[in-house]
């Protein structure tokens, strides 16, 4: 028989990453918040592989707690179609709670932050990392990190929009912070 019971913890580094299927064939990590799409089993390994490589950083596993605290979901799809250049990004659930309260949502006023927080998707590819012929490309593993410190900051309604990297000093140039 097998065990659906999921531990009350994420991986501590070193640990390995656990991985088990959830209710809608999604491949879930460790306690389920962060789900993987079913699509492409050598996509589902490569995101597997940096989940497990940010597990074993400082910074990793601080963003994997993090946003284990908030409980919100994340899903990690694959580009479809593949961008050219190769490139990454966060959608969140709902853009008036991903965003700080008061922060207006567009030009003209069409709406603003909430500071509820929601729930976000990540899409990207590990195998387009690090960019072929460009030295100052990251690591997938680091486009990752980048891509869940944004997912927090939607779960935690504090994003901005308005802002290079929405608000986050995550990948913005030192002029523009």
């Amino acid at each position: 028989m097998t065990n659906a019971v999921r531990p009350a913890y994420t991986a501590r580094p070193g640990e390995a990453v656990r991985v088990f299927r959830d209710e809608d064939g999604s491949f879930a990590i460790g306690v389920g918040r962060i789900r993987v799409a079913p699509d492409d089993i050598r996509f589902v390994n490569d995101v597997v592989n940096d989940l497990g490589r940010l597990a074993s950083m400082p910074e990793g596993e601080e963003v994997l707690r993090q946003g284990d605290a908030t409980g919100l979901p994340v899903r990690i799809l694959k580009p479809d179609p593949p961008t050219e250049p190769p490139n990454a990004w966060v959608l969140p659930e709902d853009l008036a709670a991903a965003a700080a309260e008061g922060v207006p949502l567009g030009e003209g006023g069409s709406g603003m932050g909430t500071g509820a927080g929601c729930g976000s998707t990540i899409l990207y590819n590990p195998a387009d990392w690090p960019r072929r012929g460009d030295p100052r490309s990251p690591a997938s593993v680091e486009v990752l990190l980048m891509m869940l410190r944004q997912a927090n900051r939607n779960a935690a309604g504090k994003s901005d929009p308005a802002k290079p990297g929405w608000g986050s000093e995550i990948g913005v140039p030192s002029d523009e912070r």
